[in-house]
């Protein structure tokens, strides 16, 4: 395999060719309780499914009806998840569910960014769920940016301390286990097979993700979902930002004296 035969893969993961369905699924921001004066460094969402569509231009015609109607009550709208399913198999998910694809929108119905392979747990260590990397061009954040983290029906403030990894980092993987680095077994001297070298590759799509940190140590660190990160949504007071910016400044010094 080429790094641009890899690259085509990462980029447009194969297809089944089955029937589809796409699920719309809007976030909307919860109002603030009495006393509460800033969303930060939390507040509360929630969300429901919008509809169901045959196809992914129709699912994006049911997010704007969502939109408008969403005017008529006042409704603040975080996002909007559209995800695929494919008809006839078991939904199991290796992870979290991320469907067959997921295509994030922010609450204007603008595109922000999409999944590069398949979730569902009948794709894990296939051809479908093998997780390749993202374009340089995809990265929506940087190291140090204050962003905000969706967890479940919970948003809160967190600093990004890295933008997740390339279709390049993915693909010199690739070249580590075709050479036999770093794996534990006999070194016979003979070739792997390109059929060889994706079998031990293991990469799925729970590593699109992106590192965060939200307190002062280590113990506070994650690696979200990179389609659960959002930029910040209201302004952000002094205050907050010198502490979160403090969080960041500590993890670098720590790493420093490593």
């Amino acid at each position: 395999m080429t790094f641009d035969e890899f690259k085509a893969l990462a980029l447009n993961s194969p297809r089944r060719g089955e029937e589809i369905i796409f699920e719309v699924i809007e976030y909307d921001v919860k109002d603030l309780p009495g006393r509460k004066r800033s969303h930060y460094p939390k507040f509360d969402v929630r969300h429901y499914r919008v509809g169901i569509c045959h196809t992914l231009p129709e699912a994006e015609a049911l997010m704007h009806k969502a939109i408008e109607r969403a005017k008529e009550y006042n409704d603040e709208i975080y996002c909007f998840h559209i995800k695929e399913y494919p008809m006839g198999e078991l939904l199991d998910f290796l992870w979290e569910d991320y469907g067959e694809s997921w295509r994030l929108y922010d609450g204007q119905g603008r595109f922000l960014d999409r999944t590069y392979c398949s979730s569902l747990e009948c794709d894990h260590r296939t051809i479908y769920g093998r997780y390749r990397g993202r374009p340089e061009e995809s990265f929506r954040f940087k190291a140090g940016d204050i962003v905000e983290v969706l967890d479940g029906n919970e948003v809160r403030l967190a600093v990004a301390t890295g933008s997740g990894l390339s279709i390049e980092w993915y693909w010199e993987m690739w070249q580590r286990i075709k050479k036999k680095e770093g794996f534990i077994y006999v070194k016979d001297g003979c070739e792997m097979t390109d059929a060889e070298v994706e079998e031990l590759y293991f990469p799925d799509a729970s590593d699109d993700q992106t590192p965060v940190i939200d307190g002062p140590s280590y113990a506070t660190h994650d690696h979200v979902h990179t389609l659960n990160i959002m930029p910040l949504r209201y302004p952000l007071s002094k205050t907050l930002r010198q502490r979160y910016e403090n969080y960041y400044k500590a993890m670098l010094k720590k790493e420093d004296n490593i």
